[in-house]
């Protein structure tokens, strides 16, 4: 019997870590780039549902707000480029250097905007992968806006 248990004990340990590891991502470098990744993506192809994939509303501060100050920003603009340039990852803290133009549907001049955007992470219940990690906080978030 001890034989039997014996034997099964190595294989249980081997099962364990290669699909907790795949779980269980720790954010990295790489995780931050594909979630700033979809974020342009989401940005410059004025999809809400993909920005907003991003993000957990839920848990973010005045998450609400920040949805419909984005979609504000969707609706008073034509077009919008974006260049997120990753400077820092922190544990779960980002630092971007961002810089955007945007056309405002009124004709008037292009907007273009330079920040340091700082974002959060946090684990989220669902998905697996980069797909568990949403952003749960930006700032400054009047970046998001045709305001100088």
């Amino acid at each position: 019997m001890c034989v039997l248990l014996a034997a099964f004990l190595p294989i249980s340990a081997q099962d364990k870590s290669p699909a907790a590891t795949a779980n269980d991502a720790a954010f990295d470098t790489k995780i931050a780039s594909q979630l700033l990744s979809q974020v342009r993506e989401g940005l410059e192809g004025r999809s809400q549902k993909k920005m907003f994939s991003t993000f957990d509303l839920a848990h973010m501060s005045n998450g609400p707000l920040f949805k419909q100050q984005v979609i504000g920003f969707f609706n008073q603009t034509d077009a919008i480029r974006v260049h997120l340039n990753l400077v820092e990852v922190t544990g779960s803290r980002v630092l971007v250097d961002a810089e955007l133009e945007a056309d405002p549907r009124d004709n008037s001049l292009p907007v273009h905007k330079r920040a340091r955007l700082t974002l959060t992470a946090e684990k989220s219940p669902a998905g697996k992968g980069a797909s568990q990690w949403k952003f749960t906080s930006i700032e400054p978030r009047s970046f998001f806006s045709l305001q100088p």
